[in-house]
């Protein structure tokens, strides 16, 4: 998830379009740019790291600077640096783009392109819009006009595959910007004689409050004084413009309250993007990140999961599809105990280290020790420019887009994501005869991981159920929260959520040991959550359920859609019906929105909350 913004009127445009990339800078920070329109040129500064170190770059003088479009990287193609930071401009040097988003088909593209003479100097799938709008600007034969450069963008948006919010400038229409947006976000704000482009409303409300909502599909020309909006035919479109009533607090947020909300909010978005560019429309899994053969697939006889958090409580969801997938050994380990356990690795097994921030101390030490005891490490890290995804032997990429939120939401459901995806994907390629995975199976796991992102919609508007019944629960002093198999992976992520923003004492046992103990807490005023999404242990989870009935706990069930409500449970919560693997994405959206929900009845710090922070750099 990147940020870009873009402003035309009569007024210092890169002073207001850096003042409004700042307010972006939240979806990413690892390079900055900005392409601005002067008397002859399509001039561009871009620069590594935050948008300060582009700000000592930029030139002093700015008079007659009208239009400009700028940029905020959160890479994920290509390394941070100037060469592949944003702005990106064809061989001729007269127009620029930025874009969020992924271009799947980028390579093939490439190919073409590099095979037509076209000269490319960055890693970045972006740069390829560039040069394919040239491409079609020299088909079409008439971009000295705006419609010319506007028939260029769209015809070259038809040979396009993927995701994009973009923006672009051409010397050869120099009082022009054009936009489009398909499945990234995108936004109009309206001014007096001027107007404004941005991925997020908050970029542009310190100058106006009037804003459009651009759509799937939308393809816009904006001047200081009109914006034209059409489908990428051209037909014309109308897009009512509303008023936005947000302070600036909230609007940070989206409109939200707090990061963490606004965080659960994009979970179906998170796993789209983790999806995107893997999962390809004919079924096939394509992780062409992975720099292993088949040969080298084959040679790892152990997997060992290694990760801290929320990442290991990911792990321990990744060991049951693994070993389920591939009938190998896998073990899940925390990273702080990893190396000081004096591991048995070796040549033959693979090391999965799982990270949001990439430089957790802890999962750094392991993937350190785990190399040096000749292991191949694989990380799976939301951030391309750590030291995890650097120094690990292949990635695999999140794509969740930065999180702000300590207590990990979407990028835990990414995580899950990624680990479906390599698990599918190594059981697909096992020549060795272990994976008892059919073509049949095979093409039932994709259909269903295709249905989460609208699952998880699906969940996300029953939310006033949640703030409901968090009003009920918020008076509780403790939680449990017990599962079996999958749903054990489940208990271990709620009770964190619970016990992080809201500080009420949370633990997650596997059901059958509840008895071994834990069962002499239960009391009034203890709330107990039981997930019952596997069908083969519903039965005995029931059981366990009902003996925390009997010392008068309160019960919280976690069913799928359409399962009968066990008589036990005070409260029963359901979610829509997925692969039993997948249950633990699915059933953690409530989870997470009732932590919220409790954390904020009880008047918690809930972004920052106590003693804690977002990555842990210290062992």
């Amino acid at each position: 998830m990147c940020g870009i913004t873009g402003y035309i009127g009569s007024g210092s445009a890169i002073e207001i379009t850096i003042n409004n990339l700042k307010r972006l800078e939240y979806r990413g920070y690892d390079s900055a740019g900005v392409a601005y329109s002067s008397t002859d040129a399509v001039s561009i500064v871009r620069a590594p790291g935050k948008i300060k170190n582009l700000e000592a770059l930029l030139p002093t003088s700015v008079e007659g600077i009208g239009v400009a479009i700028a940029h905020t990287r959160w890479a994920t193609h290509g390394r941070p640096c100037e060469e592949n930071a944003h702005p990106h401009r064809d061989c001729t040097g007269q127009l620029a783009v930025v874009h969020n988003g992924i271009i799947e088909n980028y390579a093939e593209l490439r190919r073409e392109l590099i095979a037509k003479g076209h000269e490319f100097a960055s890693e970045t799938d972006t740069e390829t819009l560039a040069h394919l709008i040239e491409e079609m600007c020299a088909l079409e034969g008439d971009c000295d006009k705006t419609e010319g450069v506007a028939n260029a963008i769209r015809k070259a948006l038809h040979h396009v595959k993927g995701s994009y919010a973009l923006a672009v400038i051409s010397q050869d229409s120099p009082d022009t910007v054009f936009v489009a947006r398909k499945e990234s976000p995108l936004i109009i704000g309206l001014g007096e004689g001027e107007n404004f482009i941005a991925s997020d409303i908050p970029a542009v409300m310190r100058y106006t409050r009037n804003v459009v909502l651009l759509e799937d599909g939308d393809f816009a020309i904006l001047t200081p004084n009109s914006v034209t909006i059409t489908d990428f035919e051209g037909n014309p479109l109308e897009r009512k413009p509303f008023l936005v009533t947000w302070d600036d607090a909230a609007a940070e947020k989206g409109g939200n309250a707090h990061f963490m909300i606004k965080e659960i909010y994009e979970n179906p978005r998170t796993v789209r993007e983790t999806l995107r560019g893997r999962l390809m429309d004919d079924g096939e899994i394509v992780l062409p990140s992975l720099p292993f053969s088949a040969e080298q697939w084959q040679a790892f006889r152990r997997i060992s999961i290694v990760a801290c958090g929320t990442a290991y409580h990911a792990g321990v969801v990744g060991k049951s599809f693994f070993e389920q997938l591939l009938r190998r050994p896998v073990e899940v380990n925390v990273a702080s105990e990893f190396r000081y356990s004096d591991p048995i690795l070796d040549k033959e097994t693979l090391v999965v280290l799982i990270s949001q921030s990439g430089e957790t101390a802890d999962t750094l030490a392991a993937m350190r020790e785990a190399q040096h005891k000749g292991a191949t490490t694989l990380a799976i890290v939301n951030v391309v420019g750590s030291t995890l995804a650097r120094d690990a032997d292949a990635v695999l990429l999140t794509q969740a887009g930065p999180e702000i939120g300590v207590a990990s939401t979407k990028a835990y459901l990414a995580q899950l994501t990624a680990l479906y995806l390599l698990g599918l994907y190594l059981a697909r390629h096992d020549a060795s005869g272990n994976s008892r995975l059919t073509e049949a199976e095979y093409h039932s796991y994709v259909s269903a991981l295709r249905e989460l992102p609208a699952q998880i919609e699906a969940i996300i508007t029953q939310e006033a159920s949640y703030s409901q019944l968090a009003e009920e629960l918020a008076k509780h002093h403790c939680f449990f929260y017990l599962g079996r198999r999958y749903d054990f992976a489940s208990s271990l992520e709620a009770a964190l959520k619970m016990k992080e923003i809201s500080y009420i004492h949370a633990e997650a046992y596997p059901a059958g040991e509840m008895k071994h103990g834990p069962l002499a807490l239960v009391e009034p005023g203890v709330a107990v959550v039981g997930f019952c999404t596997q069908p083969d242990t519903n039965e005995k989870m029931v059981s366990n359920l009902k003996e925390v009935k009997a010392r008068e706990g309160t019960i919280i069930t976690v069913i799928r859609e359409g399962d009968e409500t066990p008589d036990c449970a005070d409260y029963t919560l359901s979610v829509p019906i997925t692969k039993e693997a997948f249950m633990p994405l699915l059933s953690m959206v409530p989870m997470q929105l009732l932590a919220y929900h409790v954390a904020r009845t009880l008047g918690c710090e809930i972004d920052q909350p106590r003693n804690l922070a977002k990555s842990v750099t210290v062992e």
